[in-house]
């Protein structure tokens, strides 16, 4: 393991500053904000929701949930609900501006200030004080470039990797292009081919990732953009006969992608903690309701191995708190910001 790999397996004890909030949150207080996640069946658009709720609670904001079921006219829908329902804001989970642009322009145009939540600008619109991007990528590029990061030493500099992206919105894309970016850069004896494929569509998958590794043989490492998709990929790694021919490595830090990683059927995954995303949006859209810009905060990552993964109870419940990555000493950094504490 690299050093930066090892200093990144460590319990992370140190968080990023959060700007104090001009005026803090008291007048807040009764506010009333929607989540809509793309869809809650992704473990870290569920678990970032109920992050957000337990961070606005203690500014005594309600938050509303409507999942998105990763179906656009369930999402629009969403957004006529929380119109209907008088909103004060929205904060909408990894859902892309140009998937649904009208229904987002028409909470704007009732006075609903909005957080794109997880996603870059895109459509044509950038940041305002009613419609605000908080762009993840950085904190899932780290994570991803880290992944690579044990590709690449682990093989040497010679690895045959499959690389599997997705293409759902701006943030994703934007992932898998800097990671093909960083294997042109940072290892020039590695092959690098890709499967890419749409959430809504993963049925396709198993048998899209077992064509692509009868079609290149000599494959050694299959890299999973987000661990959402590492199920279906090892249906096909299973099906092309590869299961004791390849080395599987996700991004996400999902339960069944740690409890492969203990069961050793994989060498490593980064995590980013949902929990702390959750608090980093929940500030987002606080300064949206204070009428103040949103400052966006990096979510640090950890690397899991078998080397720490044995530390960790692998279960549903710790997944939904911070436990697998440090201490809650976050929670005062926002506090701190938000004038209550």
């Amino acid at each position: 393991m690299t050093a930066d790999l090892a200093r990144n397996a460590k319990p992370i004890t140190e968080y990023p500053a959060v700007p104090p909030l001009d005026g803090g949150v008291a007048a807040l207080k009764g506010k009333s904000v929607w989540y809509i996640p793309i869809g809650s069946s992704i473990p870290i658009a569920n678990a970032v929701g109920s992050a957000m709720d337990s961070a606005l609670a203690t500014a005594g904001v309600e938050m509303h949930v409507c999942d998105g079921r990763l179906l656009p006219d369930t999402i629009s829908a969403c957004m006529s609900q929380a119109v209907a329902q008088h909103a004060d804001a929205v904060v909408t989970g990894f859902i892309d501006y140009s998937l649904v642009p009208t229904a987002f322009d028409g909470l704007v145009s009732n006075n609903i200030k909005v957080l794109v939540a997880g996603e870059a600008p895109s459509g044509g619109r950038t940041s305002s004080p009613q419609l605000a991007f908080y762009d993840a990528t950085p904190s899932f590029v780290h994570a991803e470039h880290l992944a690579l990061e044990s590709v690449v030493s682990g093989s040497a500099g010679k690895a045959k990797i499959l690389y599997i992206g997705i293409t759902n919105s701006s943030l994703t894309r934007n992932i898998a292009k800097d990671a093909k970016d960083y294997l042109a850069r940072q290892c020039a004896g590695c092959t690098v081919n890709s499967v890419d494929y749409a959430t809504a569509e993963i049925a396709k998958l198993p048998s899209r990732v077992s064509a692509a590794l009868l079609q290149y043989p000599d494959t050694d490492h299959v890299v999973v953009e987000l661990d959402s998709g590492a199920n279906a990929t090892i249906q096909g790694i299973q099906a092309a006969g590869f299961s004791d021919k390849v080395q599987l490595v996700s991004v996400s830090g999902n339960l069944d992608a740690l409890q492969r990683v203990k069961a050793g059927d994989q060498p490593i995954d980064v995590g980013l903690s949902p929990v702390h995303i959750g608090w980093s949006y929940a500030d987002g859209v606080l300064r949206m309701l204070a009428g103040k810009p949103v400052a966006a905060v990096s979510t640090p990552p950890r690397v899991f191995t078998k080397d720490n993964i044995n530390t960790l109870t692998l279960t549903d419940q710790a997944y939904a708190t911070n436990v697998w990555y440090g201490t809650d000493a976050y929670q005062d950094t926002f506090h701190r910001a938000w004038g209550l504490s």
